[in-house]
């Protein structure tokens, strides 16, 4: 979050306010409290961009995601009917938004149920949780915060205090989504609609539950 976006969020807002506050004295009052008035807006947008799966640049985006994921650790818990439950409500959600069947097939619902399984099969070493969010991205969890994410674009961006520290998981990253393309080969599911989706979720995750349960849980390679 940089100087340039706080200004830019400062400027859209003011040009709602009503006439009745006068112009100097908003701006007297901007002047007055800048360094309060700078840390609830970067608060705020860190929070708007955690939600949506936008990808973190400095530790404040990394610190609201731990918010974030404290809540989809909850649903991850859960049984399989009742997470693709959620996430058919979510698909509804972006039929009602006017979203097109194949984006969100193929751009949101495939993305999370894969994701999941990702994080399914990096348990063995890394704290991974699946984020069923606007853009389903992983997070990745040490010591009780956020260390690392990838987004949807399947970029991993690692918090700036343990760069070079996460020793291992790009190669771990990288072997759970070779794995995740196997077995789509295997399953042979095209999600394309509803009913196709739930039996490709539920055969994904079957799978990666097998694949790992010879796994002996390891702590990651966390260096401060």
């Amino acid at each position: 979050m940089n100087a340039q976006d706080i200004d830019s969020f400062l400027k859209r807002w003011r040009a709602t306010l009503s006439s009745y506050y006068a112009f100097d004295d908003v701006e007297g009052y901007f002047r007055r409290h800048r360094t309060e008035i700078e840390a609830l807006v970067a608060h705020a947008l860190a929070q708007r961009r955690a939600r949506t799966g936008d990808r973190p640049e400095d530790p404040a985006d990394y610190l609201a995601y731990d918010g974030v994921v404290a809540s989809q650790r909850v649903l991850d818990a859960r049984p399989d009917p009742q997470i693709i439950q959620q996430l058919m409500r979510a698909v509804d959600a972006q039929f009602s938004d006017g979203y097109a069947e194949w984006a969100v097939f193929g751009n949101f619902a495939v993305e999370y149920v894969d994701t999941r399984t990702e994080s399914i099969l990096l348990r063995d070493g890394w704290d991974a949780v699946p984020l069923l969010v606007d853009r389903p991205a992983l997070a990745i969890i040490a010591n009780g915060h956020v260390v690392a994410v990838r987004d949807q674009m399947g970029s991993l961006k690692i918090h700036p205090d343990h760069r070079g520290a996460l020793s291992g998981l790009h190669a771990d990253l990288h072997r759970a989504e070779a794995k995740v393309l196997h077995f789509r080969e295997v399953i042979d599911i095209d999600p394309n609609t509803k009913e196709r989706l739930t039996k490709y979720a539920s055969a994904m995750w079957r799978h990666a539950r097998k694949a790992t349960q010879n796994f002996t849980p390891r702590r990651p390679n966390l260096r401060s």
